[in-house]
C-alpha cells in the first residue's frame, strides 16, 4: 500500500482514483480464482472420496482373504509360538542332520545290493524320491531364502541321484516310470516357481513329496506282512526317517512356523513309527534257510576243489 501511496503522490483524489481502479482489478482476479476453484473443488473431493472409497474396498478384500486363507497357515499362527535363543538353535541344527543322516543310510542299502548283485526286494521309491524330494525342497527353500531348508536338501539331490545309479544298475526291470515320473514333478515345480503365489504351490508340492519319501519304504509293507520277515525293509533307513520327521516337524511349527515343513513331516512320523513298529513285531531278519544251506554247499565245493590239487602234490612227490 505505501508503495503505491507514493506511486500516485500520496492519498489525493488522483491517488485514492488510482487505488479504486486497483482494488477493483484486485477484486476481478480473486473471483475469478474463486470460480475456478469452485468448479476445481468437487473435482479434487470427488478423487479423495474415491480414493478413501478404494482403500476401503482393498482392506476388506485383504481381510476376506485373511478369512479364507490356508486353514494350516491360520492354524499356525493361531496355535504355534516361536521358540527363539538356544532352542531355537539347537532345533534348526538337529533337524539338517538328521535328514543328512537319513541320506547316509541309503549307503548301507546300496552296498548290500553291490554285495549281492541285485536289487532283491528293495523299492527304487526310497532312491528316487530322495533326489526329487530334495531338488523341490531346494526351490522352496530359495523361495522362503531358508538356508536350514536349502543346503542340506542340496546334498540330498546329491545322494539320490547316486543311490539311484547304484539300484538302476542292479535292477532287471526298466527304471523309466520312475525317471519319467520325477522328471514330470521336477518340471512343474520349476514352472509353479514363476508364478505369482509360486511359494504355495512349491509348498505344497514339497508336502507330497516329503510324505512320499518318508514312506517309502512301507513300499514293501505287504511283503514284509505277508512274509512276517523284515528282510526287505531297511532298519537304518526307517529309524532315520523317524528322527528326521520329529526334527523337522518341531522345527517347522515351533521355529519356522511354516505349516508347509510342520505338517508333512508329521504325517512322516506316523509313517516312520509304522515302519518301526513293524520290526518290533517281526523283530530284525535272520539269516535265511537258503543261505544257511549255501554255506555247507560252499565249503564243500572249496574241499572238492582243493583234493585234485592235494593228489596233484602226492604224485608229484612219488616220482
Amino acid at each position: 500500500m505505501l508503495s503505491r501511496v507514493v506511486k500516485y503522490g500520496g492519498f489525493g483524489a488522483r491517488g485514492a482514483g488510482a487505488l479504486r481502479g486497483s482494488s477493483r482489478a484486485v477484486q476481478k482476479r480473486n473471483l475469478s480464482l474463486l470460480k475456478k476453484l469452485r468448479v476445481a473443488l468437487p473435482k479434487v473431493t470427488n478423487l479423495l472420496s474415491l480414493s478413501k472409497k478404494e482403500d476401503i474396498k482393498a482392506v476388506t478384500l485383504s481381510k476376506k482373504q485373511d478369512s479364507k486363507g490356508n486353514p494350516l497357515t491360520l492354524a499356525a499362527v493361531a496355535a504355534a509360538p516361536i521358540v527363539t535363543g538356544p532352542p531355537a538353535q539347537v532345533l534348526s541344527v538337529l533337524g539338517p542332520a538328521f535328514y543328512m543322516y537319513l541320506q547316509y543310510s541309503g549307503l548301507s542299502t546300496c552296498q548290500k545290493i553291490k554285495k549281492d548283485g541285485t536289487t532283491g526286494d528293495f523299492s527304487p521309491a526310497q532312491f528316487v524320491s530322495l533326489y526329487t524330494n530334495g531338488a523341490v525342497w531346494v526351490i522352496y527353500g530359495a523361495l522362503a531364502q531358508d538356508m536350514t531348508v536349502l543346503i542340506p536338501n542340496s546334498t540330498a539331490v546329491l545322494a539320490g541321484l547316486y543311490y539311484t545309479s547304484v539300484f538302476a544298475s542292479y535292477h532287471k526291470e526298466s527304471m523309466m516310470k520312475w525317471y519319467v515320473g520325477s522328471a514330470a514333478i521336477l518340471a512343474g515345480t520349476g514352472y509353479a516357481a514363476t508364478l505369482p503365489n509360486a511359494i504355495d504351490i512349491v509348498g505344497i508340492s514339497g508336502c507330497t513329496m516329503a510324505v512320499i519319501l518318508l514312506s517309502s519304504p512301507l513300499a514293501v509293507m505287504g511283503k514284509v506282512i505277508k512274509d512276517k520277515s523284515t528282510a526287505a525293509l531297511p532298519f537304518g533307513a526307517s529309524l532315520a526317517g523317524f528322527l528326521n520327521a520329529t526334527s523337522w516337524t518341531a522345527y517347522g511349527s515351533l521355529v519356522a512356523m511354516d505349516p508347509y515343513i510342520y505338517a508333512p513331516n508329521g504325517l512322516g512320523m506316523c509313517a516312520c513309527a509304522v515302519q518301526l513298529g513293524l520290526f518290533a513285531v517281526y523283530g530284525f531278519p535272520k539269516a535265511t534257510p537258503a543261505a544257511a544251506e549255501a554255506a555247507p554247499v560252499e565249503a564243500d565245493a572249496a574241499e572238492s576243489e582243493a583234493k585234485p590239487e592235494e593228489e596233484k602234490v602226492e604224485e608229484s612227490k612219488s616220482k
